[in-house]
């Protein structure tokens, strides 16, 4: 697909069976299905997430008129009988709610909440997101094996909320005798501290150091690790246009030779009022040429660009010249 003098790769399910079949899961819809694709009961059911968009939105404003805190509850039927969808909404934009997203099991509790909770979890949005970590665990592992002649290969998540991903990934390599050193660096202790748990669980704790930082602030510490990969996914989510080339170019300059940089960015949709106003989740959204424009004045060498079948979240990969 060419848009806006760009190339833009849409992710196929022939190439995840090929490299990756059985390493996450969790899809809405039938077993059989890589990526998740039910469009349209959202789109049939726009009216009704409009009206809620609409209540919360004059709700929050009249609050706000009148000198109010934000309301506890949003709307009865999201975050008031949503057990999952309240803890969504309060840990929004952190690694907490995403881990929910990620590791939902539908059809587990036959309550109205229980059914909210998978209505809602089932968002078009929160498809793509999990459409999104299948995509990024197949280009990490594409990129990482890139350097498996390497006497260890390593790779550097920022911002790594639960590092799920890249953890399935070192994993799956750690079982095909590739070395891989992982850096693991969030300002969150407590992402952190799952992510050490997560690596345990997979058998690859030793592989892994966790580092409490705040890569918008100082990087030094990616320089002094020397990583092939750097892995950030989800953080320009929330980057204005200058902050989000600044930190991408310092990881360029932080990148060995030939070094590869993965990140993503959400695009607009039909949905981002809703989690705006409903789920409290505001973002910065970017059509491909904005994406493509924050990578190109970073000043790498080439790059992909690769959007999941929703077309909401594109992934890219760029490029550091050898």
């Amino acid at each position: 697909m060419n848009g806006q003098g760009l190339t833009i790769e849409i992710a196929s399910e022939a190439s995840w069976l090929a490299e990756e079949a059985g390493t996450v899961g969790h899809a809405v819809g039938t077993p059989r299905s890589v990526y998740e694709k039910r469009y349209w009961p959202y789109v049939l059911t726009m009216p009704i997430s409009w009206l809620l968009t609409l209540w919360v939105m004059a709700k929050k404003q009249l609050r706000q008129a009148l000198g109010l805190p934000g309301p506890s509850i949003n709307t009865l039927w999201f975050d008031g009988l949503g057990s999952e969808l309240m803890q969504i909404k309060g840990t929004a934009a952190g690694w907490k709610a995403l881990d929910i997203i990620y590791n939902h099991q539908f059809g587990g509790k036959r309550t109205i909440g229980g059914l909210l909770d998978d209505f809602w979890i089932g968002m078009v949005n929160a498809q793509a997101v999990r459409n999104r970590l299948k995509v990024v665990t197949m280009e990490v592992r594409r990129a990482l094996v890139q350097f498996a002649n390497e006497p260890e290969v390593r790779i550097m998540s920022l911002a790594c909320g639960s590092a799920e991903a890249v953890i399935k990934v070192v994993s799956r390599l750690k079982r095909q005798g590739i070395t891989v050193k992982v850096l693991l660096a969030d300002i969150n202790p407590a992402a952190l501290a799952y992510a050490e748990q997560l690596a345990e669980q997979y058998g690859v704790r030793d592989r892994i150091q966790t580092l409490q930082a705040n890569a918008l602030k100082n990087l030094d510490f990616a320089r002094d690790f020397k990583p092939h990969v750097v892995e950030m996914l989800g953080l320009l989510d929330y980057l204005p246009q200058e902050t989000a080339i600044r930190l991408s170019s310092q990881i360029r300059q932080s990148l060995m030779p030939g070094g590869l940089y993965l990140t993503c960015n959400i695009a607009p949709n039909f949905e981002q009022h809703f989690l705006k106003w409903v789920i409290n989740w505001p973002m910065i959204y970017r059509s491909p040429r904005e994406l493509a424009d924050v990578i190109e004045q970073a000043c790498f060498d080439d790059f992909r660009l690769i959007y999941e079948p929703l077309m909401i979240h594109g992934i890219v990969v760029a490029h550091k010249k050898a």
